[in-house]
């Protein structure tokens, strides 16, 4: 049996944490730029600190009406002054409840530009080394993020998307896209067994690709495999995974 990391993006709004808190083993909490503010990040803290969850911030572009979906033009000063108040805030919450920030994951459109555009990928660096020197980050295998982490030595974690499909340069496929949020509870466990078993993913074009990983996220937003998430985790058994 293998033991793996599965995070959940939570605190969005949906109403799903009393349903998975009892399975995952951390989350990352929306703070404030598409969802979220005191009382959500509060309550969801709460939940996680009853069930030993790990917690972690979960900033993005300011942009509720896109879901931090959508890619905005900032600079580095309004990008430094977004994300550390986001952050500012989960850690003003947890600390309040005893808490510690586990790690920090960029969110949606966010999440990608600071993985892979050189100049967000400057700005994160700058901005963890600064202010969050001791704090995971949870970033894409093979990224720039990923190289320029381990270049400064700061702390990451390799990510996967057990609930989304790959293209050939193991991106993920835009959710504009048709298939590209699996939302069957089978084919979500096929490809996380395959990830933690054999370390590939097999790509939308249907060829296979290596991906490494030490944590894998399932969204919380993906309600098809929410609602059944008592499934996977009976299906991850039978194939000698569990949440831990």
């Amino acid at each position: 049996m293998v033991t793996i990391d599965v995070n959940m993006d939570l605190g969005e709004g949906m109403n799903v944490e009393g349903q998975v808190m009892p399975y995952i083993s951390s989350c990352n909490i929306a703070c404030g730029g598409h969802y979220g503010n005191y009382d959500s990040i509060k309550e969801t803290l709460l939940l996680a600190q009853k069930y030993g969850v790990k917690t972690g911030a979960h900033p993005s572009f300011e942009d509720r009406e896109n879901f931090g979906r959508i890619h905005l033009d900032w600079n580095e000063a309004r990008f430094r002054e977004s994300v550390s108040k986001q952050i500012q805030q989960f850690h003003d919450v947890a600390l309040e409840l005893g808490m510690t920030m586990h790690h920090i994951k960029m969110h949606g459109a966010l999440y990608h530009a600071t993985a892979h555009l050189p100049e967000y990928v400057d700005w994160t660096i700058k901005l963890v080394r600064d202010q969050y020197p001791d704090v995971k980050l949870y970033v894409p295998s093979d990224s720039l993020i990923e190289q320029e982490l381990k270049n400064h030595r700061l702390s990451y974690l390799q990510e996967a998307f057990a609930d989304r499909r790959y293209d050939g340069d193991g991106k993920l496929v835009p959710r504009s896209k048709p298939n590209a949020v699996i939302e069957d509870v089978s084919k979500l466990v096929n490809q996380l067994s395959m990830m933690v078993h054999e370390h590939k993913v097999i790509c939308i074009d249907e060829q296979e690709i290596p991906l490494n990983a030490q944590t894998y996220c399932v969204h919380g937003d993906n309600l098809s495999i929410v609602h059944n998430f008592n499934e996977v985790i009976t299906a991850l058994n039978l194939n000698r995974i569990k949440i831990g």
